[in-house]
């Protein structure tokens, strides 16, 4: 019994010690889960620290960049606005140029037709009236006509092929009454005058230059296409004829007047290499240099 006795105490004992170490490994493993749970507390709240600044900083840099975004947004928009003002105002500017240069062009052809008028209708008339030298018969014996041409009661009557003759003073006239309208600015009725004279003389010597002066007349009055489809037939029917420079050069002036300036220098360029010696020359060379001058 004693025996026994002793091993139960022993267990007991055993058992006992068993449950005193059970209690400090639990303190120290409390102990430990502590200290564990202190550090992960420590770390997040390090890491959302840095996070967070961090995250101030990226979204400062990002404010920045929307700011400087916008601000060159709007000055795009300002340029963009300047540049259309800076258009518009390159147009008035080609018209009003254009308009000024034809404006002295026409001042400045007055007084020289004023000057020399009287010399502008001698050589009107010289075109419309060119001598013509008659023409010598040879004298033919009365015998040997009366062989060739035999002898009858009725008058021979020998076939002409002259055209009927046209008043040329009539013809004179009207174009100089014509003339005198564009010079008076009166460009309505100009064109009216023209387009008869055209008509009722479609074989006069001064036919081109009519022509050109109808073609004057409708860039006149602002028929700027029109003035162009005029002048483009007088090269097709006229290439020969010596007022060929002046209607290109008309051409050119109604593409400015219709903003067209690319076909404008074209335009001159080509009459300035074609025809280096005309008269209208120096003035083209003006034009086109004054129309390079502004920048688009």
């Amino acid at each position: 019994m004693k025996k026994y006795l002793l091993v139960g105490f022993v267990l007991f004992s055993n058992f006992a010690f068993a449950l005193l170490e059970d209690e400090e490994a639990r303190k120290k493993i409390n102990e430990m889960q502590s200290q564990l749970n202190n550090i992960e507390k420590s770390l997040e709240f390090k890491i959302n620290q840095k996070f967070s600044i961090n995250l101030s900083k990226y979204n400062a840099k990002l404010n920045e960049l929307l700011d400087s975004v916008a601000k060159l947004t709007g000055d795009v928009e300002v340029l963009q606005y300047r540049i259309k003002n800076s258009e518009e105002r390159h147009k008035v500017l080609y018209q009003e140029l254009n308009e000024r240069i034809s404006k002295l062009e026409l001042a400045l052809e007055d007084k020289i037709k004023n000057i020399s008028e009287q010399q502008s209708v001698q050589n009107i008339k010289q075109k419309i009236s060119p001598e013509v030298q008659p023409e010598i018969q040879p004298e033919i014996q009365p015998e040997i006509q009366s062989k060739i041409i035999p002898q009858t009661d009725e008058p021979v009557v020998e076939k002409s092929n002259i055209p009927p003759l046209v008043d040329e003073n009539l013809e004179l006239d009207e174009y100089a009454e014509a003339d005198a309208l564009i010079r008076a600015t009166k460009y309505k009725e100009a064109f009216k005058a023209f387009d008869k004279f055209i008509s009722t003389y479609p074989n006069s010597n001064l036919l081109s230059d009519a022509k050109y002066k109808l073609g004057y007349s409708q860039f006149a009055l602002k028929n700027y296409n029109a003035a162009i489809k005029t002048y483009s037939k007088i090269i097709k029917t006229h290439s020969n004829s010596p007022i060929i420079p002046d209607v290109i050069y008309g051409i050119a002036n109604c593409e400015i007047q219709l903003t067209r300036i690319t076909k404008a220098k074209k335009t001159l360029r080509g009459l300035i290499k074609n025809y280096p010696q005309a008269e209208i020359i120096e003035k083209a060379k003006r034009r086109l240099k004054a129309l390079e001058s502004i920048k688009l």
